[in-house]
């Protein structure tokens, strides 16, 4: 009977134990099927599909900080936020986007969630909001882009600085051009106080300031033709003799016209009437030129020149310094010595003391098949005490071509 009691008992015992462990087997199965619901199917959800709050859930997890990150970035992509500072705003909602679709794509690649309505939601608005992201930070980059070619003009009408953008040119048909994209492409940025203020002032160099080079270039060209017909010594007109010359100083203010007209005046009237004026002095020395009359007219002066040289008046005859001034030229034939001076001259320095006394001699030397007026002296130097030294040639060298038929008068 006891052993009866106790088998009961025993036999009791295991049934509780089994069905303990039954229970503990199903709540492990519940709590897996409770977890699995919470990644993916969670009876909790709300009618878009997204996820209940749990920050245990990967799905609510990816969820959270996409949605976030995207909100994030539509607060600073407001007006009173993003002009603060743009380019660093610009770099935070690029950052804060690219958290986000890397969470989007992690929703995308789960079977169950992808399918939701709250994923295409928040992928719409992600795509939304990167458009905005770019297209005003875009926006921004054309405006800077419009400053700096303003910037340009700026420093090239009022500072005189060279363009350094090789896209624009200098001259006003290039800022005009300029001037019209930017109040078209950026309408409103236009319209902003400070570039108002610029296209003001470019505008006034291209209207009013460049055409100041006009009389500036009439009154030197004017001089210039002045000179032209001015009567020199011979009692020609100048270009008779510097024809050339005269070309080469039309040079520099037909360089200037050719520039101004090209990119600085839009109306050329004024400066075109400068160049007609050069166009008929130019026209005229070009002819006489290229005719053989200057060079005729320069070959008659220069040999009027040389005919017009002569030996100086002879003053004394001394053999002794004749043959001193033969010997002492060092190239050439020497054909006629004349001493022109018939008493010694003392030379003396800045305080009055003698430095040495001379006679003045000149010399018909042909040298290279030409004859040449030279120059030189005899001289005595001064030793002190009234003494003057020994006789000696000091020679000057070849000064003046001459007439070879004038060495003998």
């Amino acid at each position: 009977m006891k052993k009866s009691i106790i088998f009961f008992i025993v036999m009791i015992s295991l049934v509780s134990i089994c069905n303990s462990q039954i229970n503990n087997l199903k709540n492990l199965k519940d709590k897996a099927s409770d977890k699995t619901k919470t990644n993916s199917d969670n009876s909790s959800d709300k009618k878009d599909g997204s996820p209940a709050y749990d920050p245990e859930n990967p799905v609510y997890i990816s969820y959270s900080i996409a949605r976030d990150e995207i909100s994030s970035t539509k607060n600073i992509l407001k007006d009173a936020e993003w002009t603060k500072n743009i380019e660093g705003r610009n770099d935070d909602a690029k950052k804060y986007l690219a958290k986000a679709k890397e969470n989007l794509e992690k929703l995308k690649s789960n079977a169950i969630e992808s399918k939701k309505p709250y994923v295409k939601d928040l992928e719409k608005e992600y795509d939304n909001t990167e458009a905005e992201r770019k297209t005003k930070f875009d926006s921004y980059l054309a405006d800077k882009e419009y400053d700096k070619k303003l910037d340009e003009y700026y420093n090239f009408a009022i500072l005189g600085w060279d363009i350094s953008d090789k896209s624009l040119e200098p001259s006003y048909t290039g800022y005009y051009n300029m001037k019209k994209n930017f109040e078209t492409q950026r309408p409103e940025k236009f319209k902003n106080d400070y570039v108002q203020k610029r296209v003001g002032a470019i505008d006034n160099f291209f209207k009013v300031e460049v055409y100041k080079v006009v009389p500036e270039l009439n009154t030197t060209v004017d001089n210039i033709i002045k000179n032209i017909h001015a009567k020199n010594s011979s009692g020609d007109e100048d270009y008779l003799l510097n024809a050339k010359s005269y070309l080469k100083d039309f040079e520099e203010p037909i360089a200037l016209i050719i520039y101004n007209k090209k990119y600085l005046l839009e109306d050329k009237t004024g400066i075109d009437a400068v160049q007609a004026k050069i166009d008929k002095e130019k026209a005229m020395l070009d002819e006489y030129v290229n005719s053989g009359k200057y060079d005729a007219h320069v070959a008659k002066f220069h040999q009027a020149l040389i005919d017009a040289v002569k030996l100086g008046p002879k003053k004394m005859s001394n053999t002794k310094y004749e043959s001193m001034a033969t010997a002492g030229v060092d190239k050439g034939k020497v054909l006629k010595v004349v001493i022109t001076t018939d008493v010694w001259i003392v030379k003396k320095n800045d305080w009055g003391f003698p430095l040495y006394k001379y006679l003045s001699v000149d010399m018909a030397v042909n040298h290279e098949g030409k004859c040449w007026l030279s120059y030189g002296q005899i001289r005595k130097d001064y030793e002190g005490g009234g003494v003057y030294g020994g006789e000696y040639f000091n020679y000057w060298g070849l000064q003046d071509e001459m007439n070879c038929n004038n060495t003998n008068k």
